[in-house]
């Protein structure tokens, strides 16, 4: 807590601009990619979150790392996994952007 409270800077930690969690999402959001790992600290809020945003009919994906601290290990198997797992995302944005460009 005393880490949280100093990111917080006196700040009430539910606000939303210190935590997405709390935010709405009822006017839309962006379509979100997700990644935490089984041993990450913010693992329960990365599901939380994923579930708020299914809610609000956002699109959204959610992977999850087995063993993965917060953060990466750059250079592993899932560093390599989550790469194209992103880029597969971001194209995919990509081409949804164009296609409504086009239209």
């Amino acid at each position: 807590m005393p880490a949280n409270l100093l990111y917080a800077g006196g700040h009430d930690l539910a606000d939303p601009y210190l935590s997405p969690l709390f935010g709405d999402f009822s006017q839309g959001f962006l379509p979100t990619f997700l990644q935490a790992g089984t041993r990450d600290l913010f693992l329960s809020n990365a599901v939380r979150m994923h579930r708020a945003l299914l809610r609000a009919g956002i699109p959204v994906e959610l992977h999850v790392f087995e063993g993965m601290p917060h953060g990466l290990v750059f250079g592993s198997p899932e560093a390599e996994e989550l790469e194209a797992e992103t880029k597969r995302f971001v194209a995919a944005g990509w081409e949804r952007t164009s296609q409504v460009t086009r239209s």
